[in-house]
């Protein structure tokens, strides 16, 4: 009869192959040394959460409950991907499709509210629709900053 093999441990064999183990961000957003941005942390928090509610909606409708995990955990790995944006017109364009999650998880969410027989989290309604008037405003900025934007290039070129 073979011998057991020993339960994998992922941070042993990974200190194993690079020398260390796996740790913490070393500065999270908001702590010393990064200004803080009230759009990453709260989706962050909205992914979290997201995550929670999709745990209990496994048990109803497992197909759903991914549709909805993906689309509001996808909304801050936008925003933050857009945090590291080549250009203003990248940063718009990243933000652009975050906003497009956040309405498809609005949606899902409100889907979850007309069937009885599925969980439901007012909390999390709640941020969803708190987040969407941010997003119009960040949106609505930055399609104006990067208009000014071209109307100097414009300017540049044709004086």
């Amino acid at each position: 009869m073979e011998a057991l093999q020993p339960d994998f441990i992922a941070n042993d064999w990974l200190a194993s192959i690079s020398g260390g183990g796996v740790e913490e961000p070393a500065k999270p957003y908001g702590a010393a040394g990064h200004r803080r941005n009230a759009v990453v942390e709260e989706t962050f928090e909205l992914a979290s959460r997201v995550m929670d509610f999709c745990e209990r909606l496994i048990g109803v409708n497992r197909v759903f409950a991914d549709q909805v995990l993906r689309s509001g955990t996808s909304v801050g790995s936008h925003v933050r991907e857009a945090q590291s944006a080549e250009s203003l017109s990248d940063f718009l364009h990243k933000m652009k499709i975050a906003h497009k999650e956040l309405e498809e998880t609005d949606y899902r969410l409100a889907l979850c509210h007309v069937k009885a027989h599925y969980p439901h989290d007012a909390d999390l309604v709640k941020r969803v629709k708190a987040l969407v008037p941010l997003f119009h405003r960040i949106l609505t900025t930055t399609r104006s900053r990067l208009n000014e934007q071209l109307a100097v290039r414009r300017s540049r070129r044709n004086p």
